[in-house]
């Protein structure tokens, strides 16, 4: 004889109201924990970008005043005095070494703005271009800070990367030695703000 085989209709897979609320606190405390630091991961990246692409235009506007043997010069295309990030900036050969673009002078590359809230400064040094001479030195010594949201820092986490050009040309981006999350110039002391390193 062959038994009929009928499901039990007496049990259903699914879940009670007690498991679905303590499923939502669970993630809803994962979340708690995963959100904060995604936020610092993503301004930390965005940072990270903006400062490494700064960098890399002036060094390879040092490399080619070394290799054509010329004044090259970086200035800011914003009207605003100091403001680089929100117009973005201009690479050129300086052939009368003024610090500014003019006609028969060779554009080698213009840059974009940084994205919104993004912010790149320079201090009094550098308030309108960096000119760097054929021997690879710039025309002075400096730093530039980049920001976010117009933060050096908030709550001991970095809003901000600084980048310095000593007195022989050479770029770096600045370190944070004592870990209060504002990068520190050349004499130790930290950057003073985001508008005026």
């Amino acid at each position: 004889m062959r038994a009929n085989r009928h499901p039990d209709h007496g049990t259903c897979a699914g879940l009670t109201l007690i498991e679905l609320m303590v499923t939502i606190a669970i993630a809803a405390i994962l979340l708690a924990i995963a959100v904060p630091n995604l936020q610092n991961l993503f301004i930390n990246n965005r940072l990270v970008t903006a400062s490494n692409s700064f960098v890399a235009s002036l060094n390879t506007a040092r490399s080619e005043a070394i290799r054509r043997g010329a004044s090259v010069s970086l200035r800011r295309n914003s009207t605003t005095s100091g403001d680089w990030g929100s117009a973005g900036w201009t690479m050129f050969v300086d052939s009368d070494a003024d610090g500014t673009l003019d006609s028969g002078e060779t554009t080698l590359k213009i840059e974009n703005a940084l994205p919104s809230p993004l912010t790149l400064y320079a201090n009094a040094n550098f308030v309108n271009f960096i000119r760097f001479l054929p021997s690879g030195q710039s025309n002075n010594f400096g730093t530039f800070v980049i920001c976010h949201d117009g933060l050096l820092q908030q709550g001991g986490d970095a809003r901000s990367r600084a980048i310095i050009v000593n007195a022989t040309g050479r770029v770096r981006v600045a370190q944070d030695s004592n870990g209060d999350g504002i990068p520190n110039k050349d004499d130790g002391n930290n950057v003073a703000s985001c508008t005026n390193p």
